[in-house]
């Protein structure tokens, strides 16, 4: 385990979630029986910090008890150019504004929020930041600088997309979650073009968790605001084409190389 340290902390990260996953996507489906809290609050944890128990375990493999320590120090990353600032906090609802705004040149419906409770964005902003940080311990705290010894950062935007891609299966199998009603391929494209946008943020922020965890957190909230005005469905080949042209400038313009890699 300690020879290949990425292979194992995806083979464990996959284990994990993938235990939560599956029983909720067969209850969804009438297959498994699923009734009591404590087994969904366990299956959740389970599904949601897959990544981060195996970058635990891993850690204290590779560079024994400080192993840990190292992965949770770089959530506490804060400084970084004031702009690093805005595009984690920002990028996201502008990439979602504009798709929204193309689509509905094309007529695809605004979404629909006269009913929805401003007061309650930030709440849901923080919740999304405490969910979603036990995947980014894992991709971007673990496997990210395991993989920048090795390969260059345009083979792990490809790799680390599709991994992630495949890593939510059983989320998209669900008919409960709203990923199921996504085309399949759009959610390649854009899991690639995410992991493009998280390896930039990272590279130039000086490996810090705290701005692809809050990027993170701002997506996952966009699109809980999406789901809320009956769009997340339609408007989604949007959001990917956006989100694919965003990417795709980071890579036309270089703007990798805060590392001096050849992205």
């Amino acid at each position: 385990m300690k020879k290949h340290p990425v292979l194992w902390f995806y083979i464990l990260a996959f284990l994990f979630s993938w235990l939560g996953w599956i029983p909720q996507t067969l209850q969804a489906r009438g297959l498994f029986p699923l009734d009591h809290p404590l087994l969904t609050i366990l299956f959740t944890l389970l599904g949601g910090g897959g990544p981060t128990f195996a970058a635990l375990i891993m850690a204290s493999i590779v560079d024994g008890k400080d192993g840990p320590g190292k992965l949770f120090a770089a959530l506490f990353k804060l400084r970084a150019g004031w702009t690093w600032h805005l595009v984690a906090f920002l990028l996201m609802p502008f990439l979602a504004a504009l798709a929204l705004a193309l689509g509905a040149l094309f007529g695809q419906p605004l979404p629909d929020l006269t009913g929805f409770a401003w007061f309650s964005l930030l709440p849901l902003f923080l919740g999304m930041l405490l969910s979603n940080v036990w995947e980014e311990i894992g991709w971007r705290g673990f496997a990210l600088p395991h993989l920048q010894k090795r390969f260059n950062d345009l083979v792990i935007v490809l790799l680390m997309g599709f991994l992630w891609e495949l890593w939510h299966l059983p989320l998209y199998l669900n008919p409960a979650n709203p990923m199921s009603g996504l085309n399949p391929l759009l959610f390649v494209l854009f899991s690639l073009a995410l992991t493009v946008i998280y390896t930039w943020l990272y590279n130039h922020t000086r490996d810090s968790l705290f701005f692809v965890t809050v990027f993170h957190a701002m997506s996952n909230t966009v699109a809980a605001v999406l789901i809320e005005g009956k769009v997340f469905v339609s408007s989604y080949p949007a959001v990917v084409a956006v989100t694919a042209a965003a990417a795709g400038i980071i890579l036309l313009r270089n703007l990798f190389p805060a590392k001096e890699r050849i992205l």
